[in-house]
């Protein structure tokens, strides 16, 4: 009987620990082959170097409770080859692949220049949920859901595995069953490739839907800050957020509701707009040299929640702004709409006409 016992109780325990697996679901398959397709006989090619805010233990797996491989000093370089939504993966010559929480680390150098931007992996395609669905923690109907997605809603996924939707969603991934997406539409494999209307870029960010008075008044200032922005740009045209956006009023359809203030959460007018800003850049760093960054500051050490650690863009006051530049030689366009807790941005190629 003691042996069923344990039997058992071990059984639970591996249920528990593939739970937690599941619900801790990175991206770590997929960015790790994504960055490893460019290593040459096993080694990975650097694409940036960092410097640890702290003391740090070098992880053997993308897990805080993987056996350390070696321990790091505050204000140590670290070369990195790549990242999923919230660990950075880096090389030693001494010791191999080893990993770093992304919020421990300031990222602050490409190696050379033909480096993607840091931060984002590239959305490859957008689609509408056809019936009311949810984002799953695993590619399983069976799995805990991370979110409840309404019919109607838009969004961004980076690729389709096995008849599902690999959804960056917070600092996780998550799964959308590809039978319950229509309108399904692929981003251009290339700027030069795209026909004028295409996208070329696309992200999403999720927000809450409850009906607190605070938040009713974050959804309504996600949605008016969307219609602000979504105009075509041409090609050396600046594009200031705050001012096409802002100012951030009551007369301009703005509502009350938390405002994130270095680090804190107070109650101001047009909170909710720093997540669309973020969204925003977030698409824009997939363009590449495309789109120069002029101006752009996170929201303090910890960033902002919604998007992973060191992409998020704080808007609202004179030195938190989002400002670019497009360097195309052709216009932008861009498409956001926010439905039912899905806040998506796609940039599409614009008709020079």
């Amino acid at each position: 009987m003691k042996n069923k016992i344990l039997t058992a109780l071990l059984l639970v325990s591996l249920i528990c620990l593939a739970s937690a697996a599941f619900a801790d679901d990175t991206g770590n398959d997929v960015c790790f082959d994504y960055f490893m397709e460019s290593a040459v006989n096993g080694v990975p090619k650097i694409l940036y170097t960092g410097i640890t805010k702290m003391d740090l233990s070098m992880r053997s797996l993308p897990d805080r409770t993987s056996d350390p491989l070696g321990t790091l000093n505050a204000h140590a370089v670290v070369n990195i080859f790549g990242f999923d939504q919230t660990w950075l993966y880096c090389w030693d010559e001494n010791i191999g692949i080893y990993y770093l929480v992304r919020q421990t680390v300031d990222v602050d150098t490409k190696v050379s220049e033909d480096a993607p931007a840091y931060g984002v992996i590239p959305n490859r395609y957008v689609a509408i949920t056809a019936v009311d669905t949810a984002l799953y923690a695993s590619p399983d109907k069976s799995s805990d859901v991370i979110f409840e997605c309404t019919a109607g809603s838009r969004m961004s996924f980076w690729m389709i595995q096995d008849g599902w939707a690999v959804v960056p969603y917070r600092r996780l991934v998550g799964y959308v069953f590809l039978g319950d997406l229509c309108d399904l539409e692929p981003v251009a494999p290339s700027v030069d490739y795209a026909q004028d209307g295409d996208i070329i870029s696309v992200f999403t960010t999720f927000y809450s839907v409850k009906h607190t008075e605070l938040n009713i008044g974050r959804m309504e200032n996600i949605r008016v800050g969307c219609s602000y922005i979504n105009n075509t740009y041409q090609p050396g045209q600046q594009f200031n957020f705050n001012e096409i956006a802002g100012p951030y009023r009551k007369s301009r359809g703005y509502m009350p509701s938390p405002v994130l203030v270095g680090g804190d959460t107070v109650a101001g007018y047009g909170g909710g707009t720093c997540q669309v800003s973020t969204t925003l850049y977030n698409a824009l760093l997939q363009l590449g040299d495309g789109i120069e960054i002029i101006w752009r500051r996170p929201h303090g050490p910890s960033g902002a929640s919604y998007a992973p650690h060191g992409v998020d863009a704080a808007v609202g006051a004179t030195n938190l702004n989002l400002i670019f530049a497009d360097a195309f030689d052709f216009p932008i366009e861009i498409d956001s709409t926010a439905q039912n807790g899905a806040l998506c941005v796609c940039i599409r190629k614009a008709s020079a006409n």
